[in-house]
C-alpha cells in the first residue's frame, strides 16, 4: 500500500512545483559583464534604490497582432535581485581602497515581463501550439557625480528568448521551463543594465580626461 501513497506524494509535489507562481531568484554576474567591464582604480560611493519592491511582478501577454490579450502576476524578489547584482559588480570593478572618489546613485525604475505571441490565434485553436517571444525588460536611472560635475542617465534594457507551448486535453506543456526561463531572462536584463551602466562610466571618465 505505501507505493500507491508514495506516488500519490509525488504527484502532488509534481503539480505543486507546475503551479508554483514564484520566480525562482538567480543574481550572478554574466562572463559577459565580468569581461567586458573594465577594473577602475575609483572608491565606489554607491547608493541603491528601487522603485519595485520583493514581491509581485507583472508579465503582459500580447497577441501576433500586437494587441494586449492579457497579464499575469509572479512572486519574485525585484529589488533584490537589482540590489545584489549592482553591489557585486561595485565590488569586483571598483577600488575601496583610491583615494579617487566617485558618487553614485542606481534606481531601479522598472522591472516587468512581456510575452509576444507569433501564432494566429486561428493557428493556435486548430493546433494546440503556440510559439512567442518572452522578454524580461528593465529601466534603471543613474545619477553619478565626479570631479565637481553631476552626469545623470537612463536607459532600458531588456532579454529575450523563444518558447513554445503545446495545448493538450491533459494539459500545456511548455518547451523550455517557464519559471526557469522567467528567472534567466530578469537576471540577464540586470546584468544588461550594468552593462550599459559601466558604457556611461567610461563616458563620464573620457570626458574628465
Amino acid at each position: 500500500m505505501k507505493y500507491p501513497f508514495i506516488a500519490i506524494l509525488l504527484l502532488f509535489s509534481i503539480l505543486a512545483t507546475a503551479c508554483s507562481t514564484t520566480i525562482p531568484l538567480q543574481t550572478n554576474l554574466s562572463d559577459q559583464t565580468l569581461l567586458n567591464a573594465e577594473n577602475k582604480n575609483i572608491k565606489a560611493d554607491f547608493v541603491l534604490n528601487s522603485e519595485i519592491p520583493d514581491g509581485k511582478i507583472q508579465q503582459v501577454y500580447y497577441k501576433k497582432n500586437g494587441k494586449q490579450s492579457g497579464s499575469n502576476e509572479f512572486d519574485y524578489k525585484s529589488e533584490t535581485a537589482f540590489k545584489q547584482m549592482w553591489s557585486s559588480y561595485f565590488d569586483n570593478k571598483f577600488n575601496d581602497f583610491s583615494d579617487d572618489e566617485m558618487k553614485i546613485t542606481a534606481t531601479l525604475k522598472d522591472l516587468y515581463l512581456e510575452q509576444q505571441s507569433s501564432s494566429s490565434v486561428g493557428a493556435q485553436l486548430f493546433t494546440g501550439n503556440n510559439k512567442s517571444n518572452v522578454e524580461a525588460v528593465g529601466v534603471v536611472n543613474v545619477e553619478v557625480v565626479y570631479e565637481g560635475e553631476t552626469y545623470q542617465d537612463e536607459f532600458k534594457v531588456s532579454s529575450s528568448e523563444y518558447q513554445e507551448t503545446q495545448s493538450t486535453e491533459y494539459g500545456t506543456f511548455s518547451k523550455e521551463n517557464p519559471m526557469e526561463q522567467r528567472s534567466t531572462l530578469l537576471q540577464n536584463t540586470l546584468n544588461r543594465s550594468i552593462i550599459q551602466f559601466d558604457n556611461f562610466i567610461r563616458q563620464v571618465l573620457a570626458a574628465n580626461k
